[in-house]
């Protein structure tokens, strides 16, 4: 195993750790009474502060969140996510009920957006990257990403936890792609947020014989069939490089 994989499983173990910590801590009784919107973004916060501290002293990867000169071109194969996001972003503000709790609820799903793209992104996949190639990088971070959400078997069913699993390894790999596609986390931090945002709000889906289970595998396969252009332009830009 390469030192930078040893290092990236490591690291994860270390945040997961800090997670569990930090999520106990907030179980005491005091902070139990607090609305759950304000201990949420403030376990964000520390998870976000946690993994700034862990890429400066370990794995000094660059963050960046802004655009490059050729980011029109670089964007082509993710048009059809981002138009997908924006859909799925408008279905949810349209049905939102109360202005205050809406946009309370935004604010935490960017929060824990910033979190997961600086910390599984940004970090982990980038130092993975230039060992493992985008592909292999994109599928052993994502695993790591998809296990995080084992936490959630403390409130929730296994079945539930079992199909969100597979989603966001699914949604994992989507984003790393965009990452390396953009040399940004720019894009996958606004569709992450929007993805948090739509899952918080729980908007109504009036579809005859759609179940919460079967609507996760459609999602599944919808990002799925998002994958495939990402993976195309990846897939000749490395033709490329080896055959100019």
């Amino acid at each position: 195993m390469r030192h930078e994989t040893k290092l990236v499983i490591t690291l994860w173990g270390g945040m997961l750790g800090s997670m569990l910590l930090i999520g106990l801590i907030f179980q005491l009784p005091r902070l139990t009474q607090l609305p759950s919107s304000l201990t949420t973004g403030v376990e964000e916060l520390f998870f976000l502060a946690i993994a700034l501290i862990l890429n400066r002293d370990w794995l000094r990867q660059t963050l960046k969140f802004g655009v490059s000169a050729t980011w029109r071109r670089q964007i082509r194969p993710v048009i059809p996510t981002l138009i997908v996001a924006a859909l799925i972003g408008l279905y949810t503000l349209a049905t939102a009920q109360q202005l205050t709790n809406t946009l309370t609820l935004l604010f935490v799903a960017i929060l824990i957006s910033l979190f997961e793209e600086t910390f599984f992104r940004g970090m982990l996949f980038q130092a993975c990257q230039s060992t493992l190639g985008v592909v292999k990088a994109a599928i052993f971070t994502s695993i790591l990403f998809s296990l995080t959400h084992l936490i959630n078997l403390g409130h929730q069913t296994l079945g539930l936890t079992l199909l969100q699993l597979g989603f966001t390894f699914v949604l994992g790999l989507l984003l790393c792609l965009i990452t390396a596609q953009t040399t940004s986390l720019l894009w996958p931090l606004l569709i992450h947020a929007v993805n948090d945002f739509f899952s918080m709000m729980a908007p109504p889906i009036n579809l005859p014989g759609i179940t919460t289970t079967s609507f996760q595998i459609i999602e599944i396969a919808v990002i799925i069939l998002l994958i495939l252009p990402i993976l195309r332009q990846n897939r000749n830009d490395h033709r490329q490089l080896i055959d100019p």
